[in-house]
């Protein structure tokens, strides 16, 4: 792996989630190994019973009713074994596991589902060995982990073990409308660019559960890595703008925004796919998005106290009643 202080950074504030990961692997590989040791068979069977048993008891009917099931066959004990070899892989795997590269001509987005893909290996071993156990499995229906499992096929409980992923990109590569589809569960992406790029290309992934930032400084993966929901950092060297989109901070979106910084020119060329017209509408919502509520449409009154400090629900609900209650009689 190329040695990248945003990404060493990036890794140590993701730490806990790769172990957590890892976790995850470690415990399935030990089933994998579980159900190959206590499926003997009958092989095993006649050399535990020994010569006295020779032709006296039958292995086969034995080996099942000890086990409490039929013993695996020879295509279920090589899918388990080629489980666990893939298993094996990952675990040996070091850190280069949850960084991806994007190669120039590549799209983000594809590289990252390529990754995703292959880590998710793991939640199709797990259910895989669980097939095997219960009887089920079969080799016209079932497919081996080591296709790797699409990230649309996990399952809300896998989303939530989601790998985190450190991504080197050109910031032309990045489309917010590839990674937008990804941002479920507790799924956790930083993005290292290292030329400019548009001037907000993080602004249409905003949600109100999702946490997104552009940022310079690397203090921001802290409060990213300790959001338990889906998040993306993108860590810049530019000129683009400068935010922090935190769920936890209120209920409305412009008390969740933090703008410190935006270009100081307006947009009048194209960067990747997004035309300068684009690249202007996205400043203009991200603009739109740190602006406090009106009390009344069109009323040009700002939601805030005389002092300028930001009211009260309560306060705002109360003054606007106030406003539409009648005077001297008249409604």
């Amino acid at each position: 792996m190329q040695s990248d202080e945003r990404a060493n950074a990036a890794l140590s504030a993701l730490r806990p989630q790769i172990a957590l990961f890892r976790y995850v692997i470690s415990g399935t590989q030990e089933r994998a190994r579980n159900t190959l040791a206590s499926e003997s068979g009958p092989n095993q069977t006649r050399i535990t019973l020994g010569d006295f048993a020779a032709g006296l008891i039958d292995a086969d009917r034995f080996a099942m009713i000890s086990a409490g099931a039929p013993p695996l066959d020879t295509i279920a004990r090589a899918v388990v074994e080629r489980t666990a070899e893939v298993l094996e892989s990952l675990l040996k795997a070091g850190d280069e596991l949850f960084v991806v590269d994007v190669k120039d001509g590549m799209r983000a987005g594809d590289a990252i589902r390529a990754r995703l893909a292959h880590l998710g290996a793991v939640f199709a071993a797990s259910a895989l060995v669980e097939l095997v156990r219960r009887r089920t499995y079969d080799s016209a229906l079932h497919s081996l982990p080591t296709a790797g499992h699409p990230f649309e096929k996990w399952t809300t409980g896998e989303r939530m073990l989601a790998p985190p992923l450190i991504v080197r990109a050109r910031g032309p590569n990045v489309d917010a409308f590839d990674l937008a589809p990804l941002m479920d569960g507790c799924v956790r992406i930083v993005l290292l660019f290292d030329e400019e790029c548009s001037p907000a290309p993080l602004v249409r992934i905003i949600s109100p559960g999702t946490f997104v930032a552009q940022a310079t400084e690397t203090a921001v993966l802290e409060k990213f890595a300790d959001y338990e929901g889906p998040a993306l950092v993108a860590l810049m060297r530019g000129s683009e703008a400068r935010f922090v989109h935190d769920p936890r901070a209120g209920a409305a979106m412009w008390q969740r925004m933090r703008v410190t910084s935006t270009p100081d020119t307006s947009p009048r060329k194209s960067v990747g796919s997004r035309s300068a017209w684009q690249q202007r509408d996205d400043l203009a919502l991200l603009k739109s998005f740190v602006e406090p509520p009106s009390l009344t449409p069109g009323s040009g009154r700002s939601a805030t106290s005389g002092n300028g400090v930001a009211m009260d629900p309560v306060e705002r609900l109360t003054a606007w009643l106030i406003e539409q209650s009648p005077r001297d009689g008249v409604a």
